[in-house]
């Protein structure tokens, strides 16, 4: 039954209205992002590359043009693709664009193509974010205020930093309509076999859209365990055996088509010694960060030489990952002070959220006048974002406490907050912001519940 808040009117098809404006204003977005930056940027200190289609989204829309080649050309699916670097699904959805609309994502000289329909990813993404809205808003109100469950939705479809995703290439705007279905999942009051099944196969696709979800059946576990106990044998197991099935489907393409069977994408391996390690020897021993990398090469290549490790070869590669996810794990373990004097620091970083770096700065800034991050133009920006974060945290705050003394919504709260910790934990070390994105998901109803209890407090019931 529908929850009613007497003190606070909100007519039921205005609230309709604005969020179908939400989708039309992300509609609208994507053509001016596209009009405006669906070009190479001409730089004279880096080769010309694509404004939007840059970087990791760079691999995934190469990838997906390679793998519809090696189909048009006769491979069987598992057998396309190159190494399991990065994520796996992004490339398979440009892919799929690209035969479903027989449109070439490069043109023959490798360059991306500035002829065809990209619009239609981001027109789609944006679809499907905005209808998952609809249903989870249908959802939430079971469970939640009516005030809370509209604000919480207002807040999904507008805030700024998740906005500007749904207009881009990256794999957030994805991830997030994910994590809205997990969501759904979550709040359903009974499951049978087939919701269960489904649940763990979404669980798996979440963790192909991006690596860093590996590990979010954990909590969702506990979850189970604390809301469903009488059950959790079956939950968990139906749950586990259906993510474990992508897993095998995963392993299976890369065995098919390296003839190693493997489940972790190898950034995954590296990436502590790459974006942590130097970090943690350059403090440790006093010196510049560039020079602990030094250090680290020659350390790695003197280990290449001697293992004779051959690079082109997929086999080897693996092995060189894994002989740099132990030293880098090694060197944290050596000095924990440092380490996490290091990672409580980019944590901090972390946490000032930045609503338009990854998509508007990205696509529009020019190498030519150096690295974006210690720009003015960077600068500047920072007070701003601080002031806007303080901002969502004080109503998270205070919407916490609202929920902490409200006992039927405490299983909610734990829910949110078991989901945050996780991706502070397996994200926060990196330091980047666009990283902390997929915890204003789960922000957004600590904020409504903030914002509801000013509302309640201030204005006089009618």
């Amino acid at each position: 039954m529908m929850n009613k808040n007497h003190y606070f009117k909100f007519n039921e098809n205005i609230f309709y209205i604005i969020v179908f404006l939400g989708l039309v204003f992300s509609i609208l977005n994507s053509f001016y992002q596209i009009k405006n930056f669906d070009n190479f940027n001409h730089s004279t200190k880096l080769s010309d590359h694509h404004s939007m289609i840059n970087g990791d989204i760079n691999h995934f829309w190469s990838e997906g043009h390679q793998i519809v080649k090696q189909l048009k050309n006769g491979k069987n699916y598992f057998e396309t693709g190159g190494e399991y670097r990065r994520p796996y699904l992004p490339s398979r959805i440009f892919a799929l664009f690209s035969i479903t609309f027989q449109e070439n994502l490069n043109l023959e000289n490798g360059k991306v193509s500035t002829q065809n329909k990209k619009i239609i990813i981001l027109i789609f993404q944006s679809f499907i974010y905005y209808l998952l809205l609809f249903f989870l808003y249908k959802k939430i109100i079971e469970y939640l205020p009516l005030l809370v469950s509209k604000i919480t939705v207002l807040f999904l479809a507008f805030e700024p930093t998740i906005f500007m995703y749904h207009s881009s290439f990256w794999s957030e705007s994805i991830f997030f309509s994910i994590q809205l279905v997990i969501i759904l999942f979550i709040l359903k009051k009974k499951h049978n076999i087939t919701s269960l099944l489904l649940f763990g196969v979404t669980l798996g696709i979440f963790y192909l859209q991006r690596s860093v979800a590996i590990f979010y059946i954990i909590p969702i576990m506990i979850f189970f365990y604390l809301n469903h106990k009488k059950n959790f044998i079956k939950f968990s197991l139906l749950s586990l055996f259906a993510f474990l099935i992508v897993l095998m489907f995963l392993g299976y393409h890369n065995f098919t088509r390296s003839g190693i069977f493997y489940t972790v994408s190898t950034q995954a391996k590296d990436a502590f010694y790459i974006y942590l390690a130097p970090d943690i020897l350059a403090t440790k021993k006093n010196i510049e960060v560039e020079e602990s990398m030094k250090q680290l090469n020659k350390k790695k290549e003197e280990w290449v030489i001697q293992e004779n490790i051959n690079l082109n070869k997929e086999e080897d590669r693996i092995k060189y990952y894994n002989y740099q996810r132990k030293i880098g794990i090694s060197i944290m373990l050596e000095d924990p002070i440092t380490s996490l004097k290091v990672i409580a620091n980019r944590t901090m970083h972390f946490f000032v959220i930045d609503p338009v770096t990854h998509v508007y700065y990205f696509h529009s800034w020019n190498n030519d006048n150096g690295y974006f991050y210690r720009s003015e133009e960077h600068r500047k920006w920072i007070l701003p974002r601080i002031l806007y974060s303080f901002i969502i945290y004080f109503f998270c705050f205070f919407g916490t406490i609202k929920i902490y003394k409200e006992k039927k919504y405490r299983i909610i709260l734990f829910y949110i907050f078991l989901s945050i910790f996780y991706f502070t934990a397996v994200q926060s070390w990196y330091g980047g912001t666009r990283y902390f994105a997929p915890i204003l998901i789960y922000l957004a109803f600590l904020f409504s519940f903030g914002i509801e209890f000013f509302i309640k407090k201030f204005r006089k019931p009618i």
